[in-house]
């Protein structure tokens, strides 16, 4: 987990995908260091701070498309929840460090998985689909750079085109883990202490039959600090499209800022 455990380091690959803004400085709460004026939260232990503090809340964005999208109606305690129960299947099956693409449309089980990587200390690779059976870029996309393994919706696990003898897939919703209920997953969760510069995420590019491209890793510390300054844009009115923009500028999709953002700026 990123953040207040510190049971197995999780940086096996050294600095992050943006030049290693984040530093890699440990102080014994999973490698989180406060910096001046920073509130010294990488975006796991944030989720994890608003779940023990607003567990009902309801992360949101201000603006209207903010329901269809990002984290959907999870209360932090649920969205918590969720990414415990992730992580705790992904550490039975994977190291620290390990690639992990989500093969999911926007909403609540998307941000499940991705917090759910967070946790575990593995990089994820969204691949947002624009309905849950539109699936027939992930197959592609998994030849191409061969993740470690795919999550997926239940509605989606068994048309996923993928050679599952070369690669896991594993069913992961609000409900049930690879089978397994989420709420007692959840419960055998244990942290996992990653450093502010280990990869937490990876842009993927679908050029269809052409090709594709995956970007380099953005670190925990990226994250954080994408966030930080789509927060402050956010307190100064700036509107959605150009939220968008600012975190387009830095490499982060659409999916996934509207994934971190909510939790940032719902207090």
């Amino acid at each position: 987990m990123t953040g207040d455990g510190h049971d197995r380091p999780a940086d096996r690959t050294g600095g992050g995908g943006r030049g290693g803004r984040g530093g890699a400085g440990g102080d014994g709460t999973g490698g989180t260091r406060p910096r001046p004026g920073d509130i010294g939260r990488l975006p796991g232990p944030l989720l994890r701070h608003r779940a023990e503090r607003r567990p009902q809340t309801v992360p949101a964005l201000p603006y209207p498309s903010a329901a269809r999208t990002g984290t959907a109606g999870c209360s932090f305690a649920e969205l918590d929840r969720r990414a415990r129960a992730v992580a705790a299947r992904l550490g039975t099956l994977l190291q620290p460090g390990s690639r992990v693409m989500l093969a999911y449309p926007e909403g609540p089980d998307l941000a499940g998985a991705f917090y759910g990587c967070l946790y575990a200390g593995m990089a994820a690779i969204p691949m947002v689909l624009p309905a849950p059976g539109a699936t027939g870029p992930v197959g592609r996309a998994v030849g191409r750079i061969a993740p470690d393994l795919v999550l997926t919706g239940a509605d989606t696990w068994t048309p996923l085109a993928v050679d599952r003898s070369r690669t896991q897939v594993l069913e992961a919703d609000g409900r049930r883990v690879a089978g397994d209920p989420v709420w007692r997953l959840a419960q055998n969760w244990r942290p996992v202490g990653v450093l502010r510069s280990a990869p937490a995420y990876h842009r993927y590019h679908d050029d269809g039959a052409a090709g594709g491209r995956l970007e380099p890793a953005m670190s925990h510390a990226d994250l954080a600090d994408v966030t930080g300054e789509l927060a402050q844009a956010v307190r100064l009115g700036t509107d959605e499209e150009n939220v968008g923009w600012i975190a387009a500028v830095h490499g982060v999709e659409d999916a996934v800022w509207r994934i971190l953002l909510p939790v940032r700026v719902t207090v």
